[in-house]
């Protein structure tokens, strides 16, 4: 795993749009570089993650795998070394949303230990009508 530079922000954008409805464009990802902890596995880069850290909490903004790579671990290589890098930075606390729709997404979450503890009826915008987010909390101590 390694941190993201502003070389990375086309291909995270390429990433981002292949594996969501709503791809976010590669200044929107630049503009995460250079505020959010942003980590990637991969040259050329294959998988990454956006965080947003404030004191002892963090957020899993995205996490996104190449359609190519998927299935092949990156997202729990790239989530565990996510957590591990927090966990020494003294967060405690992470959090995230997915889509009620995504169910690979929410098991991957559930085998690294996060438990769910919210929904937002209809706060992701689709094509087709609108889906649920589901939140999910993760102590990190408890993951040393």
């Amino acid at each position: 795993m390694r941190p993201l530079t502003a070389v990375d922000a086309k291909a995270m954008a390429v990433i981002h749009a292949k594996s969501f409805e709503r791809g976010w464009p590669e200044l929107d990802m630049a503009v995460h570089i250079n505020r959010d902890l942003c980590f990637g596995l991969g040259d050329p880069l294959i998988s990454f993650v956006i965080l947003s850290v404030v004191d002892d909490q963090a957020e899993i903004l995205t996490i996104a795998t190449h359609p190519d790579h998927r299935g092949t671990g990156q997202g729990t290589t790239l989530l565990r070394g996510a957590m591990s890098r927090l966990a020494s930075r003294g967060v405690q606390t992470l959090f995230l949303e997915v889509a009620e729709d995504n169910v690979a997404a929410q098991s991957l979450y559930r085998r690294a230990g996060f438990d769910a503890i919210g929904r937002r009826p209809g706060y992701y915008r689709r094509e087709k009508g609108r889906v649920a987010a589901l939140t999910f909390s993760k102590r990190l101590d408890a993951a040393k």
